[in-house]
């Protein structure tokens, strides 16, 4: 089966869909990082409430990357 070539059109649509996915990733991480360090500061954290929410994150990527290639 032949690869179907790309227009332009396809290739700024393309574009357009991932500038729009990256930019719902970051409104994501941004709301989850926030609610995320304030319920480990409320639970005691201290200065690890800062690098929390990024190893949970992280963790929640590597998993679902797992998930998809498993």
């Amino acid at each position: 089966m032949a690869a179907i070539p790309l227009t332009r059109t396809h290739r700024v649509l393309i574009g357009v869909v991932v500038a729009g996915a990256v930019i719902i990733a970051a409104i994501g991480f941004a709301g989850s990082y926030a609610a995320v360090r304030e319920l480990a500061e409320a639970k005691g954290f201290g200065q690890f409430s800062l690098v929390f929410p990024i190893g949970i994150d992280a963790g929640i990527c590597v998993l679902l990357a797992l998930d998809l290639l498993l």
